[in-house]
């Protein structure tokens, strides 16, 4: 199998929309059932006249993005789509940002999932270093939701009761899954324009003993849903995705950003005159 075609058929395995919701619904206390002749009333009351705007609107999520930087959130001084960490200093973690930009302003968000991919380069495997556990049993990597004090970034879901992290692995590649939830009656207000930190991840350097402990590797946000309501969850897979470890001028992530990026327009074909 090709590798794009590889790429292609596991990116379609991640949190989805029914396990978002059964998180939200583990969140949300119980709320006392409504008699039937209120629930009648409401129903029959008149409602304000509203305008439909709809093929005005930007659609929601439309506009957003999701970046992935090293050291600092994106748009920090400090921040880099490129690290190189030397083996052998067990010591040292480094740490990488997972921050997100709504684009448009909500009164609520109640939830998000996300999924990053380590990919191995073209050719290659995935060093032992890389094996971070198996489903929320981790080993080394550390995730921190919703940190606060980052400079340039608050927290998406301060406070959030469900907020959980999964990882797998092949010989290839590793997948990271998060899904952060909180209560409808309890939303999380957010900014358009304004730069959120889902969470970080504090990635350790690896020992002498793992084989190919500085082989370079891809790391992609590839995918990303926000749950406004229970009809309204857009997917986000634009913004600053890809960054590389151990890999000189971010070559290891070059075949991924070919596959994600848009094929070239070419202008339709003329039709002869007759």
């Amino acid at each position: 199998m090709a590798r794009s075609a590889g790429i292609r058929s596991v990116r379609t395995t991640c949190f989805g929309s029914a396990v978002l919701w059964a998180a939200l619904a583990l969140a949300t206390p119980a709320r006392a059932a409504e008699p039937a002749a209120d629930r009648a009333a409401v129903a029959a009351a008149p409602g304000p006249a509203t305008t439909d705007t709809s093929a005005r609107e930007e659609p929601r999520g439309a506009s957003a993005r999701i970046d992935l930087t090293w050291h600092a959130p994106y748009g920090q001084r400090s921040a880099t789509d490129q690290l190189t960490a030397a083996c052998g200093d067990t010591t040292r973690t480094d740490t990488l940002y997972m921050c997100l930009d709504p684009g448009k302003g909500a009164d609520q968000l109640v939830g998000l999932t996300a999924t990053v991919y380590f990919w191995a380069a073209s050719g290659e495997t995935l060093g032992t270093h890389w094996s971070f556990g198996d489903g929320q049993n981790f080993k080394r990597l550390k995730v921190q939701f919703n940190p606060d004090s980052v400079p340039g970034a608050g927290p998406l879901c301060p406070g959030a009761p469900v907020a959980r992290a999964s990882y797998s692995r092949t010989p290839a590649s590793g997948k990271l899954m998060l899904i952060v939830a909180v209560p409808e009656s309890q939303p999380q207000p957010v900014r358009g324009g304004t730069i959120y930190t889902l969470a970080r991840l504090l990635v350790p350097r690896p020992a002498f003993r793992y084989p190919g402990c500085d082989r370079g590797i891809c790391i992609e946000w590839a995918l990303c849903s926000i749950a406004y309501d229970a009809t309204d969850e857009p997917q986000v897979n634009r913004g600053q995705r890809f960054v590389t470890w151990n890999s000189p001028n971010g070559k290891a992530c070059a075949p991924l950003r070919a596959f994600a990026a848009p094929l070239p327009w070419k202008p339709p074909p003329t039709q002869p005159r007759h």
